[in-house]
């Protein structure tokens, strides 16, 4: 069972395939990086999955001889859900929400026909705002033991936000920067493929300032600079 977002990536062909990883390149390039070092290589393999049930917000699963609400809660990935039991207030969170650390909202290609992509932490936002009004008990996530107190955690997520927020107007009141830029003055350790994980953390908190209209960018042939307002 996956939520119906997933379609896109299940039983993708070759031709999809080329899609996502000509997105990627383009992303990376756009960013100041360089996606031969930056970015991990796929190689296309054919899957054929069957008796897939996909689903839809407010949908109702039996799980263990309760009936658990489906809630979609994209941001880390675009077909992300939460199950959680109106009777007892369990739920189910998969990566949507760990007590350890905070997930990335990875960015991703634009859905098929459209022409922009997602805007992975403006979902995220949405989405913790929305599994914050819920009556939640026992957390039970992904990874990690379970918890309670999902309003406070959430709380402190939207903090952390604001802090990556302010650190990187911070960068940017030196004057214009690209992407990768910023990431090597905010994540120095990543290094090689895993410097994909801080690009797409600050371009998700660049659409939150540009939302806000703390910054503007600037188109440069491939390369995309940002300037603080």
């Amino acid at each position: 069972m996956v939520h119906e977002q997933a379609r896109e990536s299940i039983n993708t062909g070759l031709n999809e395939f080329a899609r996502v990883d000509r997105f990627f390149n383009q992303f990376l390039e756009s960013c100041g990086a360089d996606p031969h070092w930056h970015m991990a290589r796929r190689r296309f393999k054919e899957e054929n999955w069957r008796h897939v049930a996909y689903l839809r917000d407010g949908d109702v699963v039996p799980l263990g001889g309760c009936e658990f609400e489906v809630v979609h809660v994209p941001g880390h990935s675009q077909s992300d859900i939460l199950l959680w039991n109106r009777e007892t207030g369990a739920a189910l969170v998969g990566d949507h929400l760990l007590k350890a650390f905070s997930v990335n909202a990875f960015i991703e290609p634009p859905h098929r026909g459209e022409a922009a992509r997602p805007k992975p932490l403006l979902q995220y936002r949405q989405s913790l705002e929305k599994v914050r009004q819920l009556p939640l008990t026992k957390i039970y996530p992904g990874h990690g033991e379970s918890f309670t107190g999902h309003r406070s955690l959430i709380e402190k997520r939207f903090q952390e936000q604001e802090k990556r927020c302010n650190q990187i107007l911070h960068i940017l009141a030196d004057g214009q920067k690209s992407i990768y830029e910023i990431c090597t003055v905010m994540y120095p350790h990543l290094q090689e493929r895993s410097v994909f994980l801080g690009l797409s953390q600050i371009q998700g908190h660049l659409d939150l300032l540009e939302q806000r209209q703390q910054v503007h960018f600037e188109q440069k042939d491939s390369l995309i600079v940002y300037h603080a307002i």
